[in-house]
């Protein structure tokens, strides 16, 4: 069960709205009512709060609370698994486990990674499922975001490994907003489709897909990641997919580490938004485009992708290691701590359609909000709070982190409902289980009791 929304006053906070018209106010107050940012204010000590709670916010920084638009939380749980030993790649790991993934893996799987989500400020998160291998495991996934309290969207993708000419579950798809009306979701979670695209799956199939996911108003998300590393690769072939009409703003390209200036141009042209993750193409793909991508004014996000890599939620090291390899990378006088703050917040709220709704401290919008001590000596002595916060902040210094009006985390601990199962400890066993079938159908080597995986390869 969720905590309950809150009436809250912050009180005497330095505010980073990212709202341009709100700006920075070096001590102020926030009301929220409802759920909802009821106002925004220069600080007031005799302010009323009549019987809203009161979070006494000095010395503290307030900001949205942080967007990530691209995150495969089925996997979550496969962090320790994955690793750096021949046949433990993140690629190879996927492959041989997705299929023997039960629904309740799906659901604790989410909230695992939710959870973690809470814990690092995110208050939104993209859910790109690219392993739903019925009906049954999109619902889990689903029931995992509004049980945790977080925004996002849910995008419905093919089984891990699926043939390419089968497509996803159409039928299912266009089943999905009457087996889940706007009236179960609490306005915090909205679908999205996952699709493959033509350098994965033959015309019959894109084309299908496309038309199907457009016929129904959702919002498509691909990966391009065609080349990886190979030798070469100087293009992502994004300039094919303009000419197919595929690109739009409707679209969401997740990665293009090799983008050309014409597939950028592409992206630009036709308002295609980009999510990147850089702690991920860092390690398997090559340098994200950031300052290429800024500079051409394509609409981009920031995103985690998986756990499994490993990753962590801490936005704020992820931002730190951008800001350093653009510097050493381009150069680049776009990329800026601040831009990076924006980058983590509003323009996620925009690349989700949901810019109305959250990625600014704006009267009207819904609460999620996150405060960090200003007073940790990592922060010390303080200048710029925004740079301070990209160049030397970390997940400890989150003290409060509200989602839509409930607060999720506070004095740095999360806020559990009693008697609830932890869905770190569910996730760690269903991550046992998993092992254990996999092992059984030999998919998987033998793992011993304490579920820790033996040294040798893969089969």
């Amino acid at each position: 069960m969720l905590p309950d929304r809150t009436d809250l006053l912050i009180s005497g906070t330095y505010l980073i709205s990212m709202d341009p018209d709100v700006g920075d106010l070096p001590r102020a107050d926030v009301l929220v009512r409802d759920g909802r940012i009821a106002e925004v204010a220069p600080h007031d000590p005799g302010r009323a709060a009549g019987d809203a709670q009161v979070i006494d916010a000095s010395r503290t920084v307030t900001l949205p609370g942080f967007v990530d638009t691209h995150w495969h939380l089925w996997n979550s749980p496969l962090r320790g698994t994955v690793g750096d030993r021949p046949g433990r790649d993140y690629f190879t790991v996927k492959r041989a486990l997705a299929p023997h993934f039960e629904v309740d893996d799906f659901y604790w799987a989410a909230r695992f990674g939710l959870a973690e989500a809470i814990g690092g400020g995110i208050t939104t998160v993209h859910n790109f499922d690219h392993n739903v291998r019925g009906p049954q495991d999109a619902d889990a996934n689903i029931r995992a975001h509004l049980d945790s309290g977080l925004r996002g969207r849910f995008s419905y993708g093919p089984p891990d490994s699926a043939e390419p000419d089968a497509t996803n579950d159409l039928d299912d798809l266009a089943a999905l907003r009457a087996r889940w009306p706007s009236s179960l979701l609490d306005g915090r979670l909205d679908f999205g489709v996952a699709l493959r695209g033509p350098y994965r799956t033959p015309p019959a199939v894109y084309e299908r897909e496309w038309a199907a996911a457009r016929s129904l108003g959702l919002p498509i998300t691909m990966h391009c990641d065609r080349c990886l590393r190979e030798e070469g690769c100087r293009a992502c072939g994004l300039t094919r997919l303009a000419d197919l009409g595929l690109l739009g703003e409707d679209v969401q390209i997740v990665h293009a580490v090799h983008a050309s200036e014409d597939d950028i141009g592409a992206l630009a042209r036709t308002r295609t938004r980009v999510s990147v993750s850089p702690m991920t193409e860092l390690r398997t793909m090559g340098f994200p485009l950031i300052s290429e991508l800024i500079e051409a004014g394509v609409r981009l996000s920031l995103s985690l992708d998986t756990l499994a890599m490993p990753t962590s939620a801490d936005i704020l090291g992820h931002l730190r290691a951008i800001v350093s390899i653009e510097a050493a990378r381009t150069g680049s006088p776009a990329v800026t701590p601040r831009r990076l703050l924006k980058l983590a917040t509003l323009d996620g709220a925009e690349d989700l359609g949901i810019g109305d709704v959250t990625g600014s401290i704006t009267n009207g919008k819904r609460a999620d909000i996150v405060i960090l001590r200003l007073s940790d000596v990592n922060l010390l002595p303080s200048g710029d709070p925004a740079e301070g916060l990209v160049y030397t902040g970390q997940i400890d210094n989150i003290d409060t982190v509200i989602a839509d009006g409930r607060v999720l985390k506070r004095h740095g601990r999360p806020v559990l409902a009693e008697g609830g199962p932890d869905p770190v400890a569910m996730a760690e066993a269903r991550r046992d289980a998993l092992l254990e079938r996999a092992a059984a159908a030999g998919d998987w080597p033998s793992t011993s009791e304490s579920g820790s995986t033996p040294e040798r390869s893969l089969p």
